[in-house]
């Protein structure tokens, strides 16, 4: 194993027994989840200002299932911290370009701890763990 590998799986380790941005969420909050599996992630966005503007205080999660879940999910949510509803969009479908060979997965490293999923892409049974909330963010985001 490499040395990145192995820094790679740290960050993953780290994500999944220090989730950023988990909070006990109520049973109103939209939750999504991978029948195959069992991994189920809902959420709740925080919004500072009105209409376009508006930018993403903060994504909070609740969710139970496997490490590149839950770690996926966390990196997502500081990932999207700032960002306008219009950049959050563009940085979920870049990742999951990436994560389905759409994309060069080189693109990761402008990602930050994202980087450390790279390895889901040659593991095509663990894709849909690690987008499993991607693609929840996704309709969230675009639904309003």
């Amino acid at each position: 194993m490499s040395d990145f590998d192995e820094l790679y799986q740290e960050i993953i380790r780290d994500h999944y027994k220090h989730p950023r941005n988990r909070v006990p969420l109520g049973k109103d909050c939209p939750a999504f989840d991978n029948p195959s599996c069992g991994d189920r992630v809902k959420f709740l966005i925080e919004w500072e200002g009105e209409g376009e503007g508006a930018v993403i205080k903060a994504v909070n999660f609740d969710g139970s299932g496997c490490s590149i879940s839950m770690s996926s999910t966390s990196m997502m949510t500081e990932l999207l911290a700032g960002k306008t509803r219009k950049q959050a969009l563009e940085i979920v479908d870049h990742f999951l370009g990436i994560v389905h060979g759409e994309r060069d997965s080189g693109d990761l490293e402008e990602m930050g701890d994202v980087i450390a999923l790279g390895g889901v892409i040659k593991l095509p049974v663990r894709v849909k763990c690690a987008t499993l909330s991607w693609n929840g963010m996704k309709r969230l985001l675009s639904a309003s």
